[in-house]
C-alpha cells in the first residue's frame, strides 16, 4: 500500500507569500481610506453645523430688522431704488430725445416713490410742436401714464403735464 501523506507536494509558497502580501497591502490601504473618509465626514458636519448655524442667526437678524421696519422704511427703500434705476441725467436724456424742436422743457419735477413720477412744463412755438410731444409721449415705451394738465395758448404755448417713469424695456 503507497502512504500518500509521505508523496512531496509541490509548493507555491511565492505566488501564495506574493497574493497574501497584496492582499494585506489592499486591506490596510482600504483601512486607511475608511479612516480618512470618517475623518472628511467629521469634517463636513462640522462644516454644515457651522453653516446651519450662521443662515439662522442671519434669518433671525432679519426676522427682528423686518419687525423693526416702519412704514416709513418701505416708501424709502422704494424712493432709492427708483433714484438708482432712473438718475435724473438719464431721464432728462430720454425726455429730451422725444421733444420736438419747436418745444422746450421750462421746469422738470420728479417725484420718486414707488414709481418715477413726472411733472413737466414745456413751452411750445406752437401747438402743432405740443401736439406732437404729447403724442411721442404716448408712443414712448419709456414714458406712460401721459396726463396733459392746463395749458395757456396766448403767444408760445404753455402747457403742464403729469407722467410716469417706466424705463427704457429690453
Amino acid at each position: 500500500m503507497t502512504d500518500f501523506s509521505t508523496r512531496p507536494r509541490r509548493q507555491l509558497w511565492t505566488t501564495d507569500s506574493a497574493l497574501i502580501s497584496a492582499a494585506g497591502v489592499a486591506l490596510v490601504v482600504a483601512g486607511l481610506m475608511s479612516w480618512q473618509a470618517s475623518a472628511d465626514l467629521d469634517r463636513r458636519r462640522v462644516e454644515v453645523a457651522r453653516a446651519t448655524r450662521e443662515a439662522d442667526e442671519i434669518a433671525e437678524r432679519a426676522r427682528v430688522a423686518e419687525s423693526r421696519r416702519t412704514p416709513g422704511d418701505a416708501v424709502l427703500a422704494a424712493q432709492a431704488r427708483e433714484t438708482a434705476e432712473a438718475p435724473p441725467p438719464k431721464v432728462v436724456q430720454e425726455l429730451s430725445a422725444l421733444l420736438p424742436p419747436d418745444v422746450r422743457l421750462q421746469s422738470l419735477d420728479l417725484d420718486y416713490r414707488d414709481h418715477l413720477f413726472i411733472d413737466l412744463r414745456v413751452v411750445a412755438r406752437r401747438a402743432e410742436a405740443y401736439d406732437l410731444f404729447l403724442a411721442r409721449l404716448g408712443e414712448s415705451r419709456a414714458f406712460g401714464d401721459v396726463v396733459p394738465g392746463p395749458e395757456t395758448r396766448q403767444g408760445d404755448l404753455t402747457a403742464s403735464v403729469r407722467l410716469s417713469y417706466r424705463g427704457l424695456a429690453p
